[in-house]
């Protein structure tokens, strides 16, 4: 009896004692829970920091790194081959008219004793005077009329063994038909980047990235099929439709996975495989130089692709951003068991989230469209100022890459070499970005490729700009004889705007708002695809003279590094995720500073914490 008397009594004092520690571990817990609100609270938002649930979940863990490996840089590789192969598709070979058998008199010259492409001697007027003299028609041409080719044209086949431009002879009077054709895909472009910007910020990345990927496998598969060149301009426009939405999208979701930490990571990785499927496309055009077998196999092979219908799963953040709270619960739980964080409190985190969530009710409800980003004055102004760069850098890339057509080198190996000088400039970028920011960095990548020699620049870009503005200026005084020389020249200027608009990306999807996204990032790039139907134009201002394209592009560089030390500085900023957030980022920030903003911040996360606790232990008490 005393023996059992003896252990009710030990049960007794244990009971109290669990009640206890059970109490403490609750106590604790909520603590935790309380502290992280706190920190939640403190972020760019001061409100609501997703990145603040995300840490605690992993932001860039194995789930992140897998996620991004098997998923999002394969999903960048179908922009590059669909958009990019149209150089090789339309290429046109040195072409001259077909005559008849013996007729070379027919074939006219130039005073430098260049075969004329377009037109052929009158060959009424040859025979006639052949009919009263034996002399050398050169005696004579100047008595004789050029008339467009009777019989057709013949093609040198050496470079491509049949393209677009050959086989429906899309040269002389037709040339048109080709130009046609490109501006086709970039009016397509152009629609397409509202109508799937909209799609993905309205109804989610993980749908729209198939409907994209849908339109481009089909479009671009049927365009290896036409049989006239109208068709063939309309199946244009239709895969222009998806592009450039098709790498946007995937970029979009890999900075939404990600914390803070892998943001620079995700971006550059991604444009790093864009520069490498450039110069993959380059060898595969080398290998395939039928143009219609080119363009099935630019398309068709990504319909692989669907299988990631499976497994691909929806942005998080984007399903906060849409309240759609269990779907984003079943994310970061699958995040937080991948990244070894079982021991964090999902459910808990997400109540938290949801209860302090300062969506106001017209961001949660209403539907989102492209005047969002012009509503309020320091989102307007940035989404204005992000909008000229990205311009300016896709102007001046083009530029670029339409004058390596032209220089006196292998058109392949030219392309190749083209895309593949862009991959040293993202290994170089990477801990730039992660040191002197971003403002300072497009400042130096948008002047770095395009001659510009301005003494106001910064003391850090001065001698990358020196090299490469040597470059690309010596390269118009180069003799022809040295073609290889000159190319070389013209790449580091490509080395420069590659890494500028790897930077652009980055910078443009860590300043538009969540809930805007995809909107903003797609008007960008609409406006500088509109833009883009102005390299040829300034290209072919070297006709007049030879530096004049240079000189204006550097201009252009010029004035969008000026554009960058108005835009807030992001490094290690979180993700804006609403209107008000985009509105109030980067306001404290001075014109060549970054950290004042977030110095305040710190300096007032005391008394905002003090009181987010105070209220927090009142509601549980």
């Amino acid at each position: 009896m005393i023996s059992s008397a003896t252990a009710d009594s030990r049960q007794g004092d244990e009971r109290p004692s669990s009640r206890a520690s059970s109490t403490r571990s609750k106590s604790k817990s909520m603590e935790r829970l309380v502290d992280i609100s706190a920190q939640i609270l403190l972020g760019a938002s001061q409100n609501f920091d997703f990145d603040h649930v995300l840490s605690e979940v992993g932001d860039f863990g194995p789930y992140q790194i897998l996620f991004f490996f098997i998923i999002c840089l394969p999903a960048s590789l179908p922009s590059a081959f669909s958009a990019f192969n149209q150089p090789f598709v339309v290429g046109s070979p040195p072409h001259h008219c077909r005559l008849p058998h013996d007729r070379e008199d027919l074939r006219p010259k130039s005073s430098d004793q260049k075969v004329i492409s377009c037109f052929q001697y009158n060959q009424t007027q040859v025979d006639a005077y052949r009919a009263f003299t034996s002399a050398p028609i050169d005696t004579y041409r100047e008595h004789i009329d050029l008339v467009p080719c009777q019989m057709g044209w013949e093609y040198d086949n050496t470079t491509y063994t049949d393209s677009l431009v050959t086989e429906f002879n899309l040269v002389c009077d037709r040339q048109h038909w080709v130009e046609i054709s490109t501006t086709s895909f970039y009016v397509g472009s152009f629609i397409g980047n509202f109508l799937f910007g909209y799609i993905a910020d309205k109804f989610g990345r993980r749908r729209s990235f198939f409907i994209i990927l849908t339109s481009l496998v089909v479009f671009g598969t049927i365009n290896a099929f036409v049989k006239d060149i109208q068709s063939f301009i309309m199946m244009r426009f239709l895969t222009g439709l998806p592009f450039p939405a098709l790498f946007q999208i995937p970029f979009i979701i890999c900075m939404e996975f990600m914390g803070k930490s892998g943001r620079i990571f995700s971006g550059l990785m991604i444009s790093l495989f864009f520069g490498a499927a450039m110069a993959l496309l380059g060898i595969l055009a080398m290998f395939i130089r039928r143009w219609r077998q080119l363009t099935f196999f630019c398309n068709a092979p990504f319909a692989v692709l669907f299988c990631y219908y499976f497994f691909l799963p929806e942005s998080p953040r984007w399903l906060v951003s849409a309240n759609k709270w269990e779907e984003a619960k079943v994310q970061l739980q699958r995040i937080a068991r991948i990244n070894g964080k079982q021991d964090v409190n999902v459910e808990e985190l997400v109540e938290i989230l949801k209860a302090n969530q300062h969506l106001s009710a017209e961001d949660a409800k209403r539907s989102h469209n492209v005047t969002d980003l012009f509503r309020t004055p320091n989102l307007r102004k940035k989404t204005i100022l992000v909008t000229y760069i990205w311009v300016m850098n896709a102007i001046i890339y083009n530029g670029l890459t339409l004058n390596v057509s032209n220089l006196p080198v292998d058109d392949y190996w030219s392309f190749i070499i083209n895309g593949a000088v862009e991959l040293p400039a993202y290994f170089i970028v990477w801990p730039l970005l992660q040191t002197i920011g971003r403002r300072y960095l497009i400042l130096m990548s948008s002047s770095l490729g395009h001659c510009n020699i301005s003494p106001g620049c910064r003391w850090t870009l001065a001698s990358t700009m020196i090299v490469c503005g040597i470059g690309c200026v010596s390269a118009m005084f180069m003799p022809t004889d040295y073609p290889w020389l000159v190319a070389s020249a013209s790449f580091i200027g490509k080395f420069g705007v590659g890494s500028g608009f790897a930077v652009i990306y980055i910078f443009a999807g860590e300043l538009y708002p969540t809930v805007v996204r995809a909107i903003g990032m797609g008007m960008s790039s609409m406006v500088a695809g509109s833009g883009l139907l102005l390299a040829p134009h300034i290209v072919k201002l070297g006709d007049y003279m030879k530096i004049l394209p240079l000189l204006i592009m550097g201009l252009m560089a010029l004035s969008a590094g000026i554009c960058t030390f108005f835009l807030p500085e992001t490094l290690g900023a979180p993700l804006p995720m609403t209107l008000e957030d985009a509105e109030n980022f980067g306001k404290r920030q001075g014109l060549f500073t970054g950290a004042s903003e977030k110095r305040k911040k710190r300096e007032s996360a005391p008394l905002i914490a003090s009181q987010f606790r105070n209220k927090t232990n009142s509601l549980i008490l």
